[in-house]
Formats: structure tokens, C-alpha cells, sequence
């Protein structure tokens, strides 16, 4: 079996309750885009590109777009917002 070339990812999502209140948390997909993160930390998308490109933010990259798992970036929030 080969390795994964990113972290496996549990297929059953506790649910956490969304910082910036949206009745429909956007944590509902299982995998955010930027314009995602933006709207629920309630940033620019060019202030979360700049973020990605200090890599001072959890990503992924999938070919040329740039993907990002919920649950890493509550946990990221959640040490102060550095890597």
C-alpha cells in the first residue's frame, strides 16, 4: 500500500461550533478554499494569500489550487495563529 503524499483525514468530523458565527458553518465542507477561510476568519483573500505565502498557515496544495482541512486551521487559531 503506498503512502499518502498528504495526512489522512478521519471521516467523521466532530462538530465544532464556528468562530465567526455563521448558521451554516462553512466547517461543514470537508476542505476549504481560500475565499473559505476568508469568509470565516473574516479576511481579505488577498490577506490569506499573503498568510499562505509567509507559510505562516496550514495548506495544501492540489496541482495548482491551494486547499485547506477546518480542523487544522481551529487548531492553528487556537495556538495563537503561528506555525
Amino acid at each position: 500500500m503506498s503512502k499518502l503524499p498528504f495526512p489522512a483525514v478521519s471521516p467523521i468530523v466532530e462538530p465544532v461550533e464556528s468562530p465567526s458565527g455563521h448558521e451554516t458553518p462553512v466547517f461543514e465542507n470537508k476542505i476549504w478554499s481560500v475565499e473559505d477561510v476568508a469568509r470565516e476568519l473574516k479576511l481579505s483573500r488577498s490577506h490569506v494569500y499573503k498568510l499562505i505565502s509567509e507559510d505562516k498557515i496550514p495548506f495544501a496544495k492540489v496541482g495548482r489550487l491551494v486547499r485547506f482541512y477546518p480542523e487544522r486551521v481551529y487548531e492553528w487559531l487556537s495556538k495563537g495563529g503561528t506555525r
